[in-house]
C-alpha cells in the first residue's frame, strides 16, 4: 500500500450531503441488540407490518418508542397543572380548605 495518496482530483460523494449533523448522529444510528418482548406485542406489530405499504415491524416499534421519548421530554418541562387529575384533586383540596376556614370563622377560630 502506498504511504501517500493523491486526493487532489477526488470528488466528495453525494452521500455526505445527506448525512445528519454530528449532534443528531446518535438519533440516526441503529444498533443491533437482543430484546425480549411479549408475544402479543410482537404479533401486533408484525400484523401491522404485514399490510401492504407499511413499515417493517422493527421500524414501527422504534417509531413508537421515539414518540414515547419525545412525549416524556415535553412532559418533563410541565409540572402537575397540565394533568387533569392533578387539577381535579387540587380543586377538591381548595374547596375543603375554604369550607374548614369558613367553619373556623363561625366557630370562633377553633378546629385547627
Amino acid at each position: 500500500m502506498k504511504k501517500e495518496f493523491d486526493f487532489s482530483k477526488a470528488k466528495r460523494s453525494e452521500y455526505w450531503k445527506r448525512m445528519p449533523p454530528l449532534e443528531e448522529l446518535d438519533r440516526h444510528t441503529k444498533i443491533r441488540i437482543t430484546i425480549m418482548l411479549y408475544q402479543d406485542i410482537l404479533d401486533f406489530f408484525k400484523a401491522r407490518a404485514a399490510k401492504p405499504g407499511t413499515e417493517p415491524y422493527q421500524t414501527q416499534i422504534n417509531r413508537v418508542l421515539r414518540e414515547y421519548i419525545e412525549g416524556q421530554k415535553g412532559a418533563e418541562g410541565k409540572k402537575g397543572p397540565e394533568d387533569e387529575r392533578f387539577i381535579s384533586r387540587l380543586a377538591e383540596r381548595v374547596a375543603e380548605y375554604v369550607v374548614k376556614k369558613q367553619a373556623r370563622r363561625k366557630g370562633g377560630g377553633r378546629g385547627r
